[in-house]
Parts: C-alpha cells; sequence; structure tokens
C-alpha cells in the first residue's frame, strides 16, 4: 500500500464515512451525516486516511475533562479500516495520528470502546497497548 495521509473529514466525503461506519454497524445516510458534519455545536473530530486519494480508513475523536483525575482525556468514538486495507497498518496509523492530536491537546490519556463480540478487536487494541481497565454500561434514554 502506498502513503496513507490523514486529513479531516469533509462533505464531499459523505459516501465512504457511510461506507465506513456501515461495516462497524452503524447505519446512516448521506443526508443524515450531512447534517451531523453541518452541526457547528460538534465536539468530535473525524479524520479521514487515504490512500492514492481513495478513503482506506476512518478515526473519530472527543476530548473531554474528566474529573475524578481533574486530567482531559482524548476518546477514540470510531475507528474502521476498509476491509481491503486491513492488516496493513492503517488503524495503527491513524492510532499514531489520535495519540498526536490527544498530546497536542494535552489529554493523560488516549481511550478506545468497542463492542464485547469483536474479540479480534480487543485481541487487536492490546496488542499495540491499551490495556482493558473497565467495563463500560449503558442504559437508553427513552424518547430519544
Amino acid at each position: 500500500m502506498d502513503a496513507i495521509q490523514i486529513r479531516p473529514a469533509q462533505l464531499t466525503d459523505l459516501n465512504p464515512i457511510a461506507s465506513l461506519l456501515l461495516q462497524l454497524g452503524y447505519s446512516a445516510t448521506e443526508a443524515q451525516l450531512q447534517q451531523y458534519l453541518n452541526n457547528p455545536n460538534r465536539t468530535d473530530e473525524i479524520y479521514l486516511a487515504e490512500s492514492n486519494g481513495v478513503v482506506v480508513g476512518l478515526i473519530s475523536l472527543i476530548f473531554f475533562d474528566y474529573f475524578p483525575s481533574q486530567q482531559q482525556i482524548c476518546r477514540i468514538t470510531a475507528l474502521v479500516v476498509t476491509e481491503a486495507s486491513r492488516g496493513l497498518g492503517v488503524g495503527t496509523q491513524l492510532i499514531d495520528f489520535a495519540k498526536d492530536r490527544a498530546s497536542k491537546r494535552g489529554c493523560c490519556q488516549l481511550e478506545v470502546t468497542t463492542s464485547m463480540r469483536r474479540d479480534k478487536t480487543q485481541a487487536y487494541y492490546e496488542s499495540i497497548g491499551f490495556e482493558k481497565t473497565s467495563f463500560r454500561y449503558i442504559q437508553a434514554i427513552e424518547g430519544k
């Protein structure tokens, strides 16, 4: 694979973003994504990895204050690489990019969540230095 460039997602990227999200199990129309990306109150950052002008990966980041430690944390909220590009280092490059963004924002740690069903993904994260430290519990809010 040729060199990877990582750049901010743009409105012209709606189709590849929708395709990548679908690989994670999230269905979004281009209209929904356009509305989301146009929201001036968004607090996340979304980046795409490209090879020869073709989108091969996506990472989204949020930065937040964590009261218990009085520090800022960067969380990867989505990370996906096209099936054809998996195993070629794209995911690791995206994570390295996230580490750099987190460092520049003064974060004390980078964290990522993944489905309990994704054993290979968990093994990958652990192989590159992430440590499983907690469980995440969710509860839906009625009407949302």
